[in-house]
C-alpha cells in the first residue's frame, strides 16, 4: 500500500524488500531493493554509504536467490562389482534419507564407473555410483533420458 501511495521514495521499496525476504522469496526482495537504491540515488543520492549499503543488500539477496534455486543434489556411493540392482536400490534409499527435499525423482547411473570430483578424498580405482535427486519431476525424468538412452554409432 504504501508504495501505491508514494511509488517515489526509497524507503517504501526498501520495506517491500525486507517482506520479501522474510518470506525467503528472495528473487523479489533483489528486485525491491535495487528499485529503492535507484530511487535513492535519484531522488537523494546525498548518502553515497547508504547507496553503497542497498547495493550490498540486493547484491545478498540476489546471492541468496541464486543458492534457493538449486534444483538437484549429487550422491556417490562406493560401487564393487557385486549385484547392481540391489546396489542401486540401497543408493537411492540412502540418498532419500541423506536429501529429503530432492527426492520428486531420484536417478541413479546404472553405469556405475564415476569418480569422484578432483577435490574429494577417493582411493585410487574406487568406482562410484552416482545418485541424482531432482526438485522437479520433469527435469529428473528429462535428465534420466538423456543419459539412459543410446547414442547412434556412426562407422568411421
Amino acid at each position: 500500500r504504501s508504495i501505491i501511495q508514494n511509488p517515489s521514495h526509497f524507503c517504501n521499496h526498501l520495506r517491500q524488500a525486507a517482506c520479501f525476504r522474510c518470506l525467503h522469496r528472495y528473487s523479489e526482495a533483489a528486485r525491491s531493493a535495487m528499485v529503492a537504491q535507484c530511487l535513492y540515488v535519484l531522488a537523494e543520492g546525498a548518502g553515497l554509504e547508504t547507496s553503497d549499503l542497498l547495493q550490498l543488500y540486493w547484491q545478498a539477496m540476489t546471492q541468496e536467490a541464486l543458492s534457493e534455486e538449486v534444483s538437484f543434489s549429487v550422491l556417490y556411493t562406493p560401487f564393487e562389482k557385486e549385484d547392481k540392482a540391489d546396489k542401486i536400490k540401497e543408493a537411492q534409499k540412502t540418498f532419500a534419507e541423506k536429501h529429503p527435499d530432492y527426492v520428486q525423482h531420484i536417478f541413479t547411473d546404472p553405469h556405475g564407473i564415476h569418480l569422484l570430483p578432483e577435490k574429494a578424498e577417493s582411493y585410487p580405482g574406487q568406482q562410484y555410483l552416482l545418485t541424482l535427486g531432482f526438485r522437479d519431476k520433469e527435469i529428473g525424468k528429462a535428465v534420466e533420458k538423456f543419459v539412459t538412452r543410446k547414442l547412434p554409432v556412426f562407422p568411421g
